[in-house]
């Protein structure tokens, strides 16, 4: 690990297209506003997050200009040495921050969860609700309203 760049693991427990939306945003994010160098963004899912991009989440990224064609994200689970050393850990919503915040890996991590962040969910949608791949599409446009500000939060934390 470069001891230059912070670390931060982006985690979903909902399903890996929200997980690898999430990381491909933030990692556009970051170079375009120049911290691209400055991160190590890691990717990882619990229970129902981790897996490959389906191809409804293929589309709704391609259809913004952002190619995940293969993306998998890995298992937490099986691949706890992942959120080791994070200063920031990414989450879809606070159900998964809650899981992850007493794992022993977690350290002294701070926790962003994006459902937390700007606009409420669409009228008839719960924070936590699941979504299917049909709405991924909705997803990927509602997390990149909020990129920005999940970005402003990661620069900001403590750490590297």
């Amino acid at each position: 690990m470069d001891t230059n760049r912070k670390v931060v693991l982006v985690a979903s427990g909902s399903s890996p297209d929200r997980a690898i939306a999430l990381e491909r945003l933030l990692g556009a994010a970051a170079d375009r506003s120049g911290w691209g160098e400055r991160l190590e963004i890691r990717l990882g899912g619990i229970d129902g997050g981790a897996g490959r991009i389906s191809d409804a989440g293929l589309a709704a990224l391609q259809e913004i200009g952002i190619d995940a064609a293969g993306a998998v994200c890995p298992d937490l689970g099986r691949r706890p040495a992942l959120l080791e050393g994070a200063a920031v850990v990414i989450c879809d919503r606070g159900d998964v921050a809650d899981a992850l915040v007493d794992w022993d890996e977690a350290g002294e991590a701070e926790f962003v969860c994006v459902n937390e962040i700007g606009a409420p969910p669409p009228e008839g949608r719960q924070e936590d609700d699941e979504q299917d791949d049909a709405s991924i599409a909705d997803e990927v446009h509602d997390f990149e309203d909020r990129i920005d500000e999940v970005l402003r939060r990661v620069v900001s934390a403590q750490g590297a």
